[in-house]
């Protein structure tokens, strides 16, 4: 193929791919842009009839309220309460405040009266047996009391009701009754908010197992938590989706709003129009560069190539090519002769890169060996450096009449054929053999050998490293090695000693606490069958004798404590993965069942997971949050917080609280045993807790530490492993 037609090839597929590129980055930028404001479009639509919807439930909530004070009000005022209902549940009142029903029942549940209305003609209706029976089961469900109060978008029927229900109360201000007032969300009202916006408005039941395929899909979408989801149905629609919720804040309805696809189709149009204009002009640039580069360059590069072939057919690298011009041909022509004048040059400079190398070869510090690998030369030594003769201690006309195993010791040559082996099959080999000199002796050396080939011949290229020294240091290493195993031995003994020693505190605290017990034990009984007694008693002995006995009890207490506090130390240490969250969420049921009165709000990380012993880490959970439910009582309202900051080298955990806090130049006491920043009247305890705390997160290698201001709470931070940065 000439290079003519090559230049025409690449010119059309040039274009082609041009067109190709810019059709597609246009499709890419023009219609997703016009995708995106189509999204925006139908987003900002679902959002409009979103939030009338919701206007209206609330205007319906507002109107049941209004309506519950109005009739609370008349028969504070004397009215009965039958004709309080019916002033404001009547016909006019519902029609002026567009509502399809309202309904009382009683504080048992049980329909006292309904009313429904056709909006439309403003007369009475019936509201149908399904729809009263769905209405029926509906406050059925409800737990009724004087602060009752819902709203929401229930399904009555089949039928979306939006309905509030306002409890209704008697003179005395107890419960009569509940009021459900409503507006349904049928027919004529979806054409009424269509005809408000002007757009095609669907409810559908989310309970009725007939869900379409794309409505199904934004389902679950919403779910995740999306007040409204768009998606695209088609090439010609696009639709709008959320949810409606009944009165216990579950969705209940799906409503969904479908558009024309008007920008989008606007936008391929433009986009035609653009590849048409392309395609045009680009079929005009074509010509006129194939016929400018036919003229112009393709000529030049005829004669060009015609004068290259003769100076290669006559080998004559005097001659010389013809410049002319004031372009890249006339750079090439130049550059053309100058490779010619550089012939020379290369030649001389290829014996002086000849010289260099040999002085690198014969320079270098480690024996350099060329090894024959082929024919009569396998095995032979064809050459050597410098440090080759004076590691071997052989000059080097000796060494190239020499075979390669003549420098082996016995050990080495069992395996240098193995080694040859390798090396010819193309591998580089790192070994350590040994060598010896003209002497005899022998020294350990790191041979680096591999295949070369020069001038079509394959050759062994050898480095030779004495290892002398290297070895010596790894005797040495080895020598230090074993000393490190006698002194971990001697420790293993020392740690061996410590848990004997251990184990006596251990028992040493058991005899101390029962030796203990025996005389509390008594004085207390003393004390409590003297305080049972009958028999006049002084009062100031009383007391003392209730003292003596509150401090028994309390320093029973204390030797519990301690006993639990000297076994936390030694107990078995079981790693696995432990759920922190879990954890906490236990402790803090079984307090807020403990204390079911207390105002407190509790939030915990989710999915916080941890590598610890379970059993120790509930024992540390329940000693921090039960402090922070302990010290935030005093609060209004108490708030305690557990989490993770992951954003460290090792991560931190915390606990806060808003409780009564501490002074932080006490804070280097929090931990100590038995020691306790706050009056005991006021906050029960022993000063054991933190002290746990502190000892089982040291179990597990890491550190606690507490911030904390007086009147604002604290907060404790903590971590299960080394810190990485201190480490």
């Amino acid at each position: 193929m000439t290079l003519s037609r090559k230049i025409v090839i690449v010119i059309v597929s040039t274009f082609i791919a041009l067109v190709g590129i810019i059709a597609a980055t246009s499709d890419i930028i023009l219609l997703n842009n016009f995708r995106q404001i189509e999204k925006q479009s139908i987003l900002a639509h679902t959002q409009q009839i979103y939030n009338l919807i919701m206007d209206r439930e609330e205007q319906i909530d507002v109107t049941a309220r209004d309506f519950s004070s109005a009739q609370d009000e008349l028969i504070r005022n004397g009215l009965s309460p039958g004709d309080a209902d019916l002033r404001y549940l009547g016909q006019k009142s519902l029609k002026s405040h567009r509502l399809d029903m309202g309904a009382l029942y009683d504080e048992g549940g049980h329909l006292i009266y309904i009313r429904a209305i056709d909006c439309d003609s403003a007369t009475y209706c019936d509201i149908g047996p399904e729809r009263q029976l769905a209405l029926d089961a509906m406050v059925a469900n409800l737990k009724l009391d004087v602060d009752t109060h819902f709203k929401g978008t229930e399904n009555v029927a089949g039928v979306p009701l939006m309905v509030s229900l306002q409890a209704q109360k008697a003179a005395n201000g107890t419960l009569r009754g509940i009021a459900v007032i409503g507006c349904f969300l049928d027919r004529n009202e979806i054409d009424h908010i269509s005809r408000l916006t002007g757009y095609t408005v669907t409810v559908t039941r989310l309970d009725s197992g007939r869900l379409a395929p794309d409505a199904a899909g934004a389902n679950a979408e919403l779910q995740q938590g999306k007040e409204v989801v768009t998606r695209v149905l088609n090439d010609d629609r696009v639709a709008g989706f959320f949810y409606l919720k009944d009165i216990f804040g579950k969705p209940s309805f799906i409503v969904n709003i479908v558009e024309k696809r008007t920008l989008v189709d606007q936008g391929k149009v433009i986009l035609s129009y653009i590849v048409a204009a392309m395609v045009v002009s680009g079929g005009v640039l074509c010509g006129v560069m194939l016929i400018f580069m036919r003229g112009v360059v393709l000529k030049r590069l005829a004669n060009f190539s015609a004068t290259v072939e003769e100076i290669s057919n006559k080998r004559d690298i005097s001659a010389r090519l013809e410049v002319w011009g004031e372009d890249e041909l006339e750079g090439l022509a130049v550059s053309v002769n100058m490779m010619l004048e550089s012939l020379d040059i290369a030649e001389h400079s290829l014996k002086e890169s000849e010289l260099r190398y040999r002085t690198l070869f014969e320079r270098a510090p480690d024996a350099i060996f060329i090894i024959g690998a082929e024919g009569k030369e396998a095995g032979c030594i064809v050459d050597a450096n410098r440090a080759a003769c004076e590691l071997h201690g052989y000059p080097l006309e000796v060494l190239r009449s020499m075979r390669i195993n003549d420098l082996n010791t016995p050990e080495t040559n069992a395996v240098s054929a193995e080694i040859m082996r390798s090396v010819l099959r193309g591998e580089w080999v790192n070994r350590e053999v040994w060598h010896q000199r003209k002497d005899g002796s022998c020294f350990p050396v790191e041979i680096h050998a591999g295949r070369i080939t020069l001038e079509g011949r394959s050759y062994v290229l050898g480095f030779d490293r004495d290892i002398t020294s290297r070895k010596l240091a790894e005797e040495t290493d080895r020598m230090y090695l074993e000393q490190i195993r006698q002194l971990n031995t001697e420790l293993s003994c020392k740690a061996s000693e410590l848990a004997v020693v251990n184990k006596e505190l251990e028992s040493f605290n058991y005899s101390i606490s029962h030796d203990m017990r025996g005389p509390l034990t008594r004085i207390s009984g003393y004390c409590q069958l003297m305080l049972e007694d009958d028999s006049a008693l002084d009062p100031q002995i009383r007391t003392y004798l209730s003292r003596i006995y509150e401090s028994c009890c309390w320093l029973d207490e204390m030797l519990d404590a301690m006993l639990k506090l000297s076994r936390l130390a030694n107990t078995d240490f079981t790693p696995e993965k432990v759920d922190l969250s879990a954890i906490v969420e236990g402790v803090v049921l079984d307090l807020t069942q403990a204390e079911p009165n207390r105002a407190i709000d509790a939030v915990i990380a989710p999915g916080v997971t941890v590598v610890g012993d379970a059993r120790l880490l509930k024992i540390l959970m329940s000693n921090l949050i039960g402090n922070a439910w302990k010290y935030s009582a005093t609060s209004e309202r108490g708030c305690m917080e557990f989490g993770v900051m992951e954003n460290v080298s090792t991560p931190v955990y915390y606990v806060r609280d808003n409780g009564v806090g501490f002074d932080m130049k006490d804070a280097d006491k929090l931990f100590r045993v038995f020691t306790r920043l706050h009056d005991p009247s006021q906050f029960s305890g022993y000063g054991i807790g933190l002290a746990t705390v502190q000892r089982v997160i040291a179990r597990h290698g890491g550190r606690v530490w507490a911030e904390g201001e007086v009147g604002r709470g604290a907060t404790f931070f903590f971590t299960l492993a080394p810190d990485i940065q201190s480490a």
